[in-house]
């Protein structure tokens, strides 16, 4: 008689489990809808890596050119394997990439608090990676304060995920919603889709290059500010309301700081017309560079925040940022959005199926990084 396995998930595993050749050292929790785990290859042990397993059973997958990107860019966690964890309770796709040393973006503003050049350099640094990455055919749409980190090494920022392909079927994306605190760095657009695709699983997104460039503008709002440009506090409608229709409140006017050229580039980025934003990173890295080459030295040379002082007027130890106060919501309601809802017929109501990955683990090595350009001594 065969004996029934009960299916193990993934969020339970604890030290000293196998997942193939990998031990699990430590549980570094949830990001999205995947588990995290500091991980050693029993065959090589070496430095530990940090492994990412799905938390649903068929989904997930990466393909050569992803892979190989990974494992060469320097602005992205290098990748060092991938494959699908098949046992007798189910199979989870993972991916094995490298622990990046260094603290994640915000808690490196808040130590650092860095320039307007060096908040410069990196948006620049990014728009560059969103070209590669877009080369190749993939999208991020991830692109968000807790999901980079600065490596300590180079000062240089780090992507910890990519996936694979930006057209998805709508069903995937909408059994996963999106938290308040991630929505507010995608583009209206595809905000837009979703609303109006509901009912519609078989309906697909298609992500351009201005849908990251969006959310780099969203990301450089709250680098230059310390505040996402819509509140994440806002009902669900309200929220909506603001990202599809609202413009966000100029940067300079919230932290008065901030060059009005740099804040043009981030209000430009975050157009609610995708033909209104730069076309490419390419485009918003010469805008920049425009823009410090005209300005004044010392506005560009300015710490981002005030740091916090004490009741004697002197910094106060150990150091930390005062970011300015958050800007002012509208007392206005706004537009009510119109609620579209389609018919499902009985052919549309059947679940998708993922194309299932290769089973077998692919393991890369890693290729030299580039030259960074002429923001390489900036961060």
């Amino acid at each position: 008689m065969d004996m029934e396995f009960p299916p193990i998930r993934p969020d339970v595993l604890t030290p000293g489990a196998l997942v193939e050749h990998w031990r699990i050292l430590e549980s570094l929790g949830q990001r999205g809808q995947g588990a995290l785990f500091r991980v050693e290859d029993v065959r090589r042990p070496a430095e530990p890596l940090v492994m990412k397993i799905s938390l649903r059973p068929g989904e997930g997958r990466f393909d050569d050119r992803v892979a190989r990107l990974m494992a060469a860019h320097r602005n992205l966690a290098r990748l060092h394997a991938y494959g699908r964890w098949s046992h007798p309770g189910g199979g989870f796709f993972y991916s094995v990439r490298e622990d990046v040393r260094g603290p994640p973006l915000q808690a490196w503003v808040e130590a650092v608090n860095p320039t307007f050049l060096q908040l410069a350099a990196l948006m620049s640094r990014l728009g560059t990676l969103i070209d590669d990455v877009h080369a190749r055919d993939t999208w991020h749409r991830e692109l968000h304060p807790h999901n980079l980190q600065v490596r300590e090494a180079d000062s240089e920022p780090v992507l910890l995920d990519l996936r694979d392909g930006g057209n998805e079927a709508l069903d995937s994306l909408l059994r996963t919603p999106l938290s308040p605190e991630l929505q507010v760095f995608r583009s209206p657009e595809a905000l837009r889709f979703l609303r109006s695709n509901c009912g519609r699983p078989q309906a697909c997104y298609r992500y351009l290059t201005t849908d990251d460039l969006y959310s780099l503008g969203a990301l450089a709002y709250w680098l230059a500010t310390g505040h996402p440009p819509f509140s994440p506090s806002l009902s669900p409608e309200q929220l909506h309301t603001a990202i599809e229709l609202r413009a966000p409140v100029p940067p300079w006017e919230v932290n008065p700081r901030v060059p009005k050229p740099l804040g043009a580039i981030i209000l430009r980025l975050m157009s609610k017309l995708p033909e209104a934003r730069p076309p490419s990173g390419e485009t918003l890295c010469a805008e920049l560079m425009v823009a410090v080459s005209a300005g004044a030295r010392a506005m560009w040379a300015k710490r981002v925040f005030d740091w916090a002082r004490d009741e004697a007027g002197q910094e106060a130890l150990p150091r930390r940022v005062l970011p300015p106060e958050p800007p002012r919501l509208s007392l206005q309601p706004g537009p009510k959005l119109p609620r579209v809802v389609y018919f499902n017929s009985p052919a549309g109501r059947q679940p998708l199926v993922a194309a299932s990955p290769p089973s077998k683990a692919r393991v890369f090595g890693v290729e030299p990084g580039r030259p960074v350009g002429p923001w390489s001594h900036v961060m």
